[in-house]
């Protein structure tokens, strides 16, 4: 027994001997391997950092992180793409921390992980990927404003009019980028790490299944509501303007819940989407606007669909009354601020069909009759207010005598609409459905002040002063240049025709004189043969 321990005691003591011996090696290799440098054979990416301080590392990094963002990333669904720069994802990344990670390479950690990795790099280099951090609020912000480019679109279920009747039309599945689910695929993707460029992203989407059916669609077939306005009077491009915009309105299926824009069905308004220049009004005048008289299309989309008693989300009367519509049944449309939207809160899908023909419009809305076939719904328009405007007049350059009309006037209205409902043809009710106030619009008038004559100026402008437009036109008539020149000729004629008669009156007195002296001649004569 006592052999067999003092055996034992020699191989541990042994033992002992070689981890020590090991020890002091492993201890001789790091001391020759340390120092503050990255070791050779280290990369952050395709950047070698090895033999670089920390320091030193970081700002290469940094100058090698910001070439590699200044490529853009590209976000695929299915075979569509996008490119997103690192600024609009908010990519950032820390090029202090990525040194830190490449030095800690053979030089962190235990004995041994540390004598093995630097083994490991006689053999094989070690690659740090340069990890980024996406700013969430940035990236979803991206993916709302590029959906039309990263989905697919759906196209629903639909109908159309042939020979007055309706056909089935079998739409197509889209596909849907899933936001939330792709916003955690982008922070996976750039936190593991980028070895040579951003690359491209896979985001997740889901298969958007086309609205309505075969058997829900068959139920459109009842007049809900119809209207038609005329606009026989408007010229070529305002024909154009209304013409076109009735078209991409035209076939519009809305399903239950799902509100309709007009402005966004039309848009965008310009040349290239079919507009021409016409009338619109605009801060109370008449001006030349690129899809004038697309607000007759809107309220004639309008009338039909009140009667068609579907909620409307959002209306506006115009700044100033139409002629196509009673008052307080327009519905306007300017820019993005003001728009005819309804909703559709029936329990079936509704078709909207719109055509034009003999310079009329005319909107039915279609869909599911479920109102007793008894009651009957009007709509009345009543004028609570007037105002009629005063004329306002301008002084120009030109001559005076010049008095034109450059903005037509426009009384102004406050109206109300009236929803009335009909039972077995006696009025049930009678509701106010809306109240509409038009603006007053001055007529104006440019008068002309220009002329050489003081008093002319003055009085031109003190009959502008009256606001009068009988006072000035009948100044503008008095003080023009021609009535000027006029009157001047008339004042030396008749200055001429003074000197004329003064003349005429000493001629005169020279001929009395000449009797009076023929008269004494005589009388001498006749004395002198009495005193012969």
């Amino acid at each position: 027994m006592k052999r067999n321990w003092k055996k034992k005691a020699a191989i541990l003591g042994a033992s002992c001997l070689l981890v020590a011996a090991g020890i002091v090696g492993l201890s001789e290799h790091f001391a020759h391997a340390s120092g503050d440098k990255i070791l050779d054979g280290v990369f952050v990416g395709t950047l070698s950092v090895g033999g670089m301080n920390e320091e030193q590392a970081s700002e290469a990094i940094s100058q090698y992180a910001e070439a590699m963002i200044a490529q853009p990333v590209k976000l695929t669904v299915g075979t569509r793409t996008v490119e997103a720069t690192a600024e609009e994802l908010g990519l950032s990344y820390s090029s202090d921390e990525l040194a830190k990670q490449a030095y800690g390479v053979g030089h962190l950690g235990n004995l041994i992980r540390r004598y093995k990795e630097q083994q490991d790099l006689k053999h094989e280099n070690v690659v740090v990927s340069v990890s980024f951090s996406v700013d969430e609020v940035l990236a979803t912000k991206f993916l709302d404003e590029h959906q039309k480019e990263l989905n697919q679109k759906t196209i629903n279920n639909g109908l159309k009019r042939e020979n007055g009747q309706f056909v089935f039309v079998e739409g197509t599945a889209g596909q849907k980028v899933k936001n939330k689910e792709a916003i955690e695929t982008l922070k996976e993707y750039f936190a593991e790490g980028v070895k040579e460029e951003l690359g491209s992203v896979e985001l997740p989407s889901e298969e958007d299944l086309p609205k309505g059916d075969k058997e829900q669609l068959a139920k459109v077939k009842d007049v809900l509501g119809t209207y038609t306005t005329n606009y026989g009077t408007s010229a070529a491009g305002r024909c154009q303007n209304v013409e076109n915009a009735t078209s991409l309105i035209n076939g519009t299926i809305l399903y239950p819940g799902e509100t309709f824009s007009v402005h966004d069905t039309i848009s965008p308004i310009t040349i290239g989407n079919g507009y021409a220049l016409a009338g619109a009004y605009e801060n109370g005048t008449v001006v030349e606007s690129v899809g004038g008289g697309v607000c007759q299309v809107s309220s004639t989309l309008y009338n039909a669909v009140i009667r068609a008693e579907l909620e409307v989300v959002k209306r506006f009367p115009h700044s100033m009354v139409v002629h196509y519509v009673q008052p307080s049944q327009d519905a306007a449309i300017a820019g993005d601020y003001k728009d005819f939207q309804f909703k559709n809160t029936l329990d079936t899908p509704i078709y909207i069909e719109g055509y034009t023909a003999n310079r009329n419009i005319y909107f039915t809305v279609y869909g599911c009759e479920t109102r007793d076939p008894d009651r009957e719904v009007s709509f009345e328009s009543e004028i609570v207010s007037t105002e009629e405007p005063e004329p306002k007049f301008t002084s120009t350059g030109d001559p005076i005598g010049t008095v034109s009309q450059v903005q037509e006037a426009h009384t102004g209205y406050k109206a109300v609409l009236y929803k009335i409902i009909k039972k077995n043809g006696k009025v049930e009710s009678k509701e106010v459905f809306n109240r509409s106030t038009y603006s007053a619009s001055a007529p104006v008038y440019a008068v002309g002040t220009k002329s050489n004559s003081e008093d002319a100026v003055k009085a031109i402008k003190d009959a502008i002063r009256t606001g009068d437009l009988s006072a000035i036109r009948a100044a503008a008539s008095k003080w023009n240049d021609e009535a000027i020149a006029k009157k001047e000729k008339e004042d030396e004629k008749k200055d001429d025709d003074k000197k004329d008669d003064k003349k005429d009156d000493k001629k005169d007195d020279k001929k009395d004189d000449k009797k009076e002296d023929e008269k004494k001649d005589d009388r001498k004569k006749v004395l002198k043969k009495e005193e012969d």
